[in-house]
């Protein structure tokens, strides 16, 4: 694709900001500001144990700033061997989801392990998130699966720690008749559980349990309480709960199709994006399917994609090349920087992803001679990467064969 007529660089760092009120939802509920992610790494450095989990979260899960899972993973690491469960799993999902060369089973096992012990030490010592955390291991971890201890857990969890979310955990492991470990009367008092559990951590300004609870009451069976699930996912939304934006976009686009309730979508998806690059997709989408009496910016729309994929969302990513035609020098230099970034740090990207991006570079160095040389050993750099990765695209593979092929002819 000839994307490159002119072309002048240009960073996106003060295009990827994040905005005053970003914030990122903790297991826990809470809700941890831009200022504190914003010097989570330098208080990480500094020796602060819990920023460092902070850190490693937010560049795990792109909270106001890219995906970057190596950051992620060594903030992780240091939170780990601080003794915090959460940096341990954290450490042991990054390690065991990698792919070819860099994923490390043996590594994910001990980290695995030493998640284990240590929210086995804080079940016992009655704190609710360690008992929770354990039961989700042993519920969804191949590597240690004990559905039976699981629902023991979320039981004490739920109903002695009065913890909303191992009630919301209990009541879906137990419900389906399809379960191990199905049990009727057990999902019944589970459920009962969950309203007057996340309605009290909500009203201990949980913003996190504000929007679980709006969703849970959401997926209920007819009747529903559609003022108080709205009310509960606006005052998640505005006290940083991306989740809680979502829903209230969700909430609007099934009762008002005018132009009025789009702009209210608009709105609330903006805050979503705000909170997670992931969420960007939605808005991204959203303003793809304006009203015929709207018009969107462009530019805007390039950007919530850009964020998209930085956020992990690799389809958003394509999106990109859609308006090149249209694209002025700038962005074509951010929409190069983007592939560069989702090749080389989102968790697990395509070998379609970098091949793409090697290709942006040799298109730039056939039109722009004062770089080629720079431009040339980045394509080779992302063609490599490009081989370490799986290809997604099964029926017609050629992201491989076209990065041995370049590789091969000794550029």
């Amino acid at each position: 694709m000839n994307i490159f007529r002119w072309f002048f660089g240009a960073a996106l760092a003060v295009l990827l900001a994040g905005p005053a009120g970003a914030q990122l939802t903790m297991p826990d509920g809470t809700v941890v500001a831009l200022e504190d992610l914003r010097t989570a790494d330098q208080a990480c450095a500094s020796g602060s144990d819990q920023a460092c989990l902070v850190a490693g979260m937010a560049a795990r899960h792109a909270a106001w700033q890219p995906m970057d899972i190596d950051r992620a993973a060594a903030a992780f690491a240091r939170a780990c061997r601080a003794g915090l469960g959460m940096g341990c799993l954290g450490e042991a999902e990054i390690a065991a989801a990698r792919s070819g060369a860099r994923r490390d089973l043996k590594l994910a096992a001990d980290r695995w392990a030493r998640a284990n012990t240590l929210f086995s030490a804080a079940c016992e010592k009655n704190l609710a998130i360690g008992c929770h955390n354990l039961a989700d291991m042993l519920a969804t971890n191949a590597t240690m699966i004990d559905k039976p201890r699981a629902v023991t857990l979320l039981a004490k969890a739920c109903f002695d720690l009065r913890h909303g979310a191992s009630c919301v955990a209990g009541a879906a492991l137990t419900e389906p008749s399809v379960s191990p470990v199905h049990d009727p009367a057990l999902a019944m008092r589970f459920a009962a559980a969950i309203d007057p559990a996340l309605d009290a951590e909500c009203r201990q300004q949980r913003p996190g349990a504000c929007a679980q609870l709006a969703l849970w009451l959401d997926g209920r069976p007819q009747p529903k309480d559609s003022a108080r699930i709205a009310a509960l996912a606006d005052s998640a939304c505005s006290a940083g709960a991306g989740a809680g934006c979502s829903l209230a976009a969700s909430l609007v686009r099934r009762e008002d199709s005018s132009a009025e309730g789009w702009d209210r979508q608009i709105a609330y998806l903006d805050k979503a994006c705000g909170t997670r690059f992931a969420r960007c997709a939605e808005l991204a989408e959203a303003m793809r399917e304006h009203p015929p009496i709207r018009t969107i910016d462009t530019g805007l729309l390039f950007l919530a994609d850009i964020k998209a994929c930085l956020g992990g969302m690799q389809e958003h990513c394509w999106r990109l090349y859609e308006p090149a035609a249209r694209l002025n020098a700038t962005e074509l230099a951010q929409l190069v920087e983007t592939f560069d970034q989702a090749c080389l740090k989102l968790l697990r990207p395509s070998a379609e992803l970098c091949a793409s991006a090697a290709s942006n570079h040799l298109e730039r160095a056939e039109a722009l001679a004062a770089g080629a040389a720079s431009d040339r050993e980045e394509a080779r750099r992302l063609y490599r990467r490009a081989l370490e990765l799986p290809e997604d695209a099964d029926d017609n593979p050629t992201a491989h064969s076209e990065a041995r092929a370049y590789l091969d002819a000794g550029n």
